[in-house]
Formats: C-alpha cells, sequence, structure tokens
C-alpha cells in the first residue's frame, strides 16, 4: 500500500468594505492586501489558534485592499 502526505491549508478572508468594491480578501495572501504580509512571524496564525483556545481578541489593523486600497481594521474571528 503506498504512503502519501496530506497538506493544510489555512486562509482567513473578509469583505472588503467599501460597498462599491466588496472585494473577498484572503488576509494571508499578500495579492489581497496591498502587498502587506499581515502574517509576518505569524502574527495571525497566533491569534487563530491562542495557547488558550480563546479567540475573541483577534485583530488585524490597518489592512488595503488591493483592487480598490481601501484601508480598514479586523476585529474578532469567525469559526
Amino acid at each position: 500500500m503506498e504512503t502519501v502526505s496530506a497538506t493544510l491549508s489555512v486562509e482567513m478572508h473578509v469583505t472588503c468594505p467599501n460597498a462599491e468594491c466588496e472585494e473577498f480578501i484572503n488576509l494571508l495572501n499578500q495579492n489581497d492586501t496591498d502587498g502587506h504580509d499581515h502574517n509576518d512571524d505569524g502574527f495571525l496564525l497566533r491569534q487563530m489558534f491562542p495557547p488558550d483556545g480563546e479567540n475573541a481578541a483577534f485583530e488585524c489593523e490597518d489592512v488595503t485592499c488591493s483592487k480598490c486600497q481601501t484601508t480598514f481594521n479586523v476585529k474578532e474571528l469567525e469559526w
């Protein structure tokens, strides 16, 4: 029997708050956030999977939509 390895893909999505844009943005993809790495040193993933299991304090500041250049903050993480 053959053995293969699995791949885990993590994405974290928000919708641009600009009513004329409403682009679906992956916070972990620099192409969606105007070239900014919001997960530098695992910042977002550590908030997503905190040691105490509570992610109510999740936040990501100064996100810029690559499509319309709207800048906004993200507060809270829904599962």
